[in-house]
């Protein structure tokens, strides 16, 4: 039960911090609105109408006996003209006419009717049929009493003598009033609201790697202050990124003098196979230092540009084709995204050569969402067991545990790839391939 109450609470609720902080200010001023409202309604306003309907009723019931006891045409004529001038009623007579006896109706609908006030004190007071007759486009009503068979006494008066127009004003001063609120409330948490959309925004800008020279630090104290802290830990993560760069590639720098010496001296000895292989060791040294520093740089400092993800993917392709790999593409047209472009391809690149590394065929695919461009690369290789699928991101692990360069890397392109997708504000998940081998799933946002 309580779990279904808060599902059914989060769906009425809105989504946004806008809309809640609108919805805390508005419902308050609208409960305020409708309880006095009620109110004046059921109070004065009860009385009110009931003074107006009673006097009313008062008036036809008095009307109606000084026309039966008129003895002349003249003094019913007299009376009805007393009747307008001092009681603001118009007054006729009719001649016959089939009426429903105590009966109402209505031209129009309206949301309350004091006319069937009217018809109950009528119905108490008035022994005569008579019939009541609404014309709200009009804003008046008639009232029509059969006082014998031949004669039927019509009074006409307008909707002012059932409702005071103070009514009205009232009305209209609460609906006012509750609009400019709502709008005083609305330009209010808009301005309040936008800081923290400009840091979100900021944010998440971050994690895609792109520029923040936009964001100002703006708002109440304390978005201010998260703002600043938001400032602080970029430039914090700038340093730790700078400095292992930096510590990388000064010490792949200083291990490759050595290595060079090395060389120099390996190529002046002569051929054997004890040179061979140490010509191969140093190469294989120098392949590790690469990935090592290539996991530290990451996307480094390349500055985001608009690249087309089909001609990237075609590049890969090509590349991977004319090492012998036999690769098949399934990619749309045209696919725009704002990323790092060397840092991008190289991700995907390490993902295409683990795939052509372990299977004979290899199929890349890109479509396009509405808020984001997927990547998958399926092979026919033998897969990733389904429990170490999160541990080949994991930096130098491999699945075949000798370390061998010949039947692997150093365990980093994955890890890398991961990094790089990430730092996009993207994601990279593994699945099985209807090809029989294994789903590489990229998703990056547009």
């Amino acid at each position: 039960m309580a779990h279904t109450f808060k599902t059914i609470k989060q769906k009425m609720l809105p989504r946004s911090l806008y809309g809640r902080s609108l919805m805390i200010i508005v419902v308050p001023i609208m409960l305020i609105q409708i309880i006095v409202a009620y109110i004046f309604i059921s109070q004065p306003w009860e009385r009110v109408s009931d003074a107006l309907v009673s006097s009313l009723s008062g008036e036809i019931r008095m009307i109606i006996g000084e026309i039966r006891q008129a003895p002349a045409k003249s003094d019913v004529q007299r009376i009805i003209d007393l009747a307008g001038r001092n009681l603001g009623l118009q007054v006729s007579i009719e001649g016959k006419r089939e009426a429903a006896r105590h009966a109402i109706f209505f031209d129009g609908i309206t949301w309350y009717s004091v006319e069937t006030k009217l018809q109950k004190y009528l119905q108490k007071t008035l022994p005569e049929p008579f019939t009541i007759i609404d014309h709200p486009k009009k804003r008046q009503f008639e009232v029509d009493v059969q006082i014998d068979n031949s004669r039927v006494v019509r009074f006409v008066s307008s909707d002012d003598r059932l409702m005071d127009p103070r009514t009205y004003i009232f009305i209209l001063w609460l609906i006012g009033s509750a609009v400019v609120l709502m709008a005083l409330a609305v330009v209010f948490m808009r301005n309040q609201i936008r800081p923290i959309h400009r840091l979100a925004l900021a944010a998440e800008k971050l994690g895609k790697g792109q520029d923040l020279a936009t964001f100002k630090v703006e708002g109440a104290r304390e978005v201010r202050q998260a703002g600043r802290a938001f400032l602080d830990m970029r430039d914090r993560i700038r340093r730790q990124i700078d400095q292992r760069t930096a510590m990388l590639a000064g010490v792949s720098h200083d291990l490759r003098t050595p290595l060079t010496r090395m060389k120099l001296q390996l190529a002046m000895q002569k051929p054997s196979p004890e040179t061979d292989n140490l010509r191969q060791d140093l190469e294989e040294m120098e392949k590790m230092l690469d990935g090592y520093l290539a996991f530290a740089r990451g996307g480094g400092n390349e500055p985001t540009a608009l690249v087309d993800m089909r001609a990237v993917l075609s590049r890969i392709a090509g590349n991977a084709r004319r090492q012998g790999a036999d690769i098949a593409e399934d990619c749309v047209d045209h696919a725009p995204l704002r990323a790092r472009p060397v840092a991008i391809e190289r991700a995907l690149g390490n993902i295409v050569s683990n795939a052509c590394k372990y299977a004979t065929r290899v199929r890349i695919g890109l479509a396009t969402e509405p808020e984001s461009v997927q990547i998958t690369i399926d092979d026919d290789g033998p897969g990733i067991p389904l429990g170490q699928r999160e541990d080949v991101f994991k930096p130098f692990f491999r699945l075949e545990k000798s370390r061998n360069p010949k039947t692997g890397g150093v365990g980093l392109g994955l890890s890398i790839a991961q990094d790089i997708i990430h730092g996009h504000g993207g994601e990279i998940s593994l699945a099985d391939s209807d090809m029989g081998g294994l789903r590489v799933v990229v998703r990056l946002p547009v």
